[in-house]
């Protein structure tokens, strides 16, 4: 599929989860400590794809495309402008000889606490 840069106008923050003391008291708190940031695309799935997840554990997930980028990891979680943190469930990389290559992340809502 072919991509715009004006699709990338949307920005994505990788990080995890670390535990770092609190400026105030000096407590160990979780927070979320980013590693890199990137544009990315939302991407839409058909509704015979919605329908095909249906019961099983991607239902509720979201797709997003990001310029190919090997450092993603996915292990990582992802921050997005809704400020709700979301782990990676899968990343298909582009693995052609293109030019420009992107990459799908499939994202789930985390279940993980962050202050």
């Amino acid at each position: 599929m072919k991509y715009k840069p004006s699709d990338f106008n949307k920005i994505v923050r990788f990080g995890s989860i670390e535990s770092v003391p609190n400026e105030i008291n000096g407590n160990l708190m979780e927070t979320f400590v980013e590693g890199m940031k990137l544009h990315y695309a939302p991407k839409t799935r058909t509704m015979t794809q919605q329908y095909t997840l249906l019961g099983t554990k991607l239902e509720d997930t979201i797709l997003i495309v990001i310029r190919h980028n090997s450092a993603v990891q996915d292990k990582m979680l992802a921050q997005l402008p809704d400020n709700k943190y979301y782990e990676i469930v899968g990343i298909s990389p582009d693995e052609s000889n293109n030019i420009i290559r992107y990459d799908i992340l499939t994202l789930k809502l985390s279940q993980k606490g962050v202050e």
